[in-house]
C-alpha cells in the first residue's frame, strides 16, 4: 500500500517538475503588439521653475496638452470611435503625466483647468 501512494507522489512530482520545466524553457508570453513595444513616448522639454508658480504651470500644461493632442489624435478624418479614443487618450496621458511631475502647483493648475 505505502509503494502505491509513493509511485503517486512521484509520479505527482515529476509531471509538475515538468510543467515548471517546459514553462522556463518556452519563455514568457507576452501580449504586445509592435507598438505597445515601442511605447508612448515623446520629447518634452521643460524647465523646473514651470513647476513652482502658477503661471508656469499654467504655460506648462497648454504645451504639454498640445504635445499630448498631437501625438493621440490621428490626422485627417476620424470615426466616432477614434475621437473618443483620441479623447480618452489626451485625459489618460495627461492625468499620468502630471503625476509624474510630482508638483503640487502643477497639479492643482491641472484641476483647475479641467474644471473650469
Amino acid at each position: 500500500m505505502r509503494t502505491a501512494t509513493s509511485t503517486t507522489n512521484l509520479i505527482a512530482c515529476v509531471t509538475i517538475i515538468g510543467a515548471v520545466v517546459v514553462g522556463f524553457a518556452t519563455g514568457p508570453a507576452f501580449a504586445q503588439t509592435d507598438r505597445d513595444r515601442d511605447g508612448f513616448a515623446f520629447k518634452f522639454v521643460y524647465s523646473p521653475s514651470e513647476l513652482q508658480t502658477a503661471p508656469g504651470a499654467e504655460k506648462l500644461l497648454a504645451r504639454l496638452e498640445g504635445a499630448v493632442r498631437d501625438r493621440c489624435i490621428p490626422q485627417g478624418r476620424i470615426t466616432m470611435d477614434q475621437h473618443i479614443q483620441a479623447r480618452a487618450c489626451v485625459t489618460e496621458t495627461m492625468r499620468k503625466t502630471i503625476s509624474r511631475f510630482a508638483s503640487a502647483t502643477v497639479a492643482q493648475a491641472y484641476d483647475l483647468r479641467a474644471g473650469g
